[in-house]
């Protein structure tokens, strides 16, 4: 796991890094962050919904999600639909044993989330306008 002295100190390197950029890099970074950071607070609020696995899909960890949504209905389809009555509370149990320390740490797990959103984001917009300098160059070359 990662603590949040980390993410702090990983956040405060990027944020210098961004500070370096070019006005066109920044203006590109802007765009690309304000698209793609997660809030918090939303995290929190589709973890009241935890076993369909919201929260994870929000995140784009698409495969916890899936596992937790999988999990959820095979224990729904048990209480339901079957005489499997004790299964299926045992699979929602493990469900919800299963998300506890994703409870528990949300918003170390945003945190995280929006750091590596960051160094895409930082990645891209200086990639992105070196890659149109080139471009302008070949241009002018032609």
């Amino acid at each position: 796991m990662f603590s949040e002295k980390e993410l702090n100190l990983e956040e405060h390197e990027l944020r210098d890094s961004i500070r370096a950029l070019s006005a066109t890099q920044r203006r590109r970074y802007d765009l690309l962050e304000a698209r793609l950071l997660k809030r918090p607070s939303t995290y929190v609020r589709l973890n009241i919904a935890f076993p369909l696995g919201l929260h994870h899909f929000y995140l784009g960890r698409l495969l916890r999600g899936l596992m937790n949504l999988s999990l959820t209905l095979t224990a729904l389809f048990l209480l339901l639909y079957t005489d499997f009555i004790a299964y299926g509370w045992m699979v929602m149990l493990a469900t919800v044993l299963l998300d506890i320390p994703q409870l528990m740490n949300a918003r170390l797990l945003v945190h995280s989330r929006n750091n590596q959103i960051m160094a895409d984001c930082l990645k891209r917009a200086s990639t992105s306008s070196a890659t149109m300098q080139n471009a302008d160059k070949s241009k002018e070359l032609s």
